[in-house]
């Protein structure tokens, strides 16, 4: 039997919101209802009318999706997956095929909000876009997700968005604390630029892809960015180099191919300025980013952003530029 606070319907509110203050709210357990009166369950004695009644315990649904899978195909699902929006995004190894339609079933009952599973299988081409087939749910693959108070709305079959990197966003977001000039380097559907430009940044976007300044406009529109906070370019940041002035802050988010811009790029960031460089490796490749970046910048910080694979990571180091390359001309 278990401690209840008897009140009555027109009271069952307040009367949560009191508990839940005390601390004396049992959150193992729910409320009974019986005729007028709602019965709250209380870790402790209370002021007011307490009963004994047996408890209603809650029923907790495991979030684990593999619990819903055979022992032998749980042995193998992936662990992780990303959500963008309602869809699950999986990946799994050759060996699970077979088993993939029952893998998204467990994923759909095991996730309230996820409406469609996509296996992703790597991302490829010139536009870094992830190759998805659709596993289970209603045909497309656009949906809108929230992150940190903002809203992205994206064809992720035709974009690259990783929901991994919310944090890292926030985290550049943060260090904000004036009105800077930004250069999005490989911007995509930009969400490093709206959530920058929101707080007040000038950037500048550029991707080459057409469906990411497709995108990029939606999101910048509907997160209420004014139009004068942002620039998007449609072309190669390499054709545009010439044509930019030096920024404040330089976002280099193109981990699979990043070291071979940064002899353009490290031009583009203004002497005080920052730039955000993402790389595939570890800690140990932190010495390699700085000697490549040169005796111009000083590493302030290198972090691991999320695992890539069993060996390698998605890496950021932040670096400061601390000299200026002035070239003297003899007349």
């Amino acid at each position: 039997m278990l401690r209840h606070l008897k009140v009555p319907k027109f009271k069952a509110q307040e009367a949560k919101k009191y508990l839940e203050t005390k601390g004396a709210l049992h959150e193992d357990f729910l409320p009974i209802k019986e005729d007028d009166f709602v019965f709250w369950p209380v870790k402790f004695e209370i002021d007011g009318e307490i009963v004994e009644r047996k408890g209603n315990p809650v029923v907790k649904k495991s979030r684990d999706y593999r619990s819903h899978l055979s022992s032998e195909i749980k042995e193998l699902a992936p662990k992780s997956f990303d959500i963008f929006g309602d869809i699950a995004i999986v990946k799994m190894p050759e060996v699970l095929m077979k088993h993939s339609g029952m893998i998204a079933d467990a994923l759909l009952i095991s996730n309230s909000n996820i409406n469609k599973v996509a296996l992703d299988s790597g991302v490829t081409g010139k536009y870094r876009i992830r190759e998805l087939k659709l596993l289970k749910g209603p045909s497309g693959f656009i949906s809108t997700h929230k992150e940190n108070g903002l809203l992205f709305t994206i064809d992720i079959s035709k974009v690259y968005f990783s929901p991994r990197l919310a944090t890292e966003r926030q985290r550049i977001a943060n260090k904000v604390t004036g009105v800077e000039h930004v250069l999005d380097a490989f911007a995509g559907a930009a969400p490093f630029s709206v959530i920058l430009a929101k707080k007040g940044c000038y950037v500048t976007s550029i991707d080459a892809n057409p469906e990411s300044e497709k995108w990029a406009r939606i999101n910048f529109k509907q997160n209420h960015v004014p139009q004068s906070n942002y620039n998007f370019i449609c072309s190669r940041v390499e054709d545009m180099i010439e044509s930019l002035s030096p920024f404040d802050r330089v976002i280099m988010n193109n981990p699979m191919n990043s070291f071979a811009y940064i002899e353009s790029l490290r031009d583009m960031v203004k002497l005080g300025g920052i730039v955000h460089f993402y790389y595939i490796g570890s800690m140990e490749d932190q010495l390699t980013v700085v000697n490549t970046f040169g005796a111009d910048f000083r590493c302030l910080l290198t972090r691991e952003v999320h695992p890539y694979s069993p060996s390698s990571s998605v890496m950021v180091s932040d670096l400061e530029r601390v000299n200026s390359t002035v070239q003297i001309i003899n007349q």
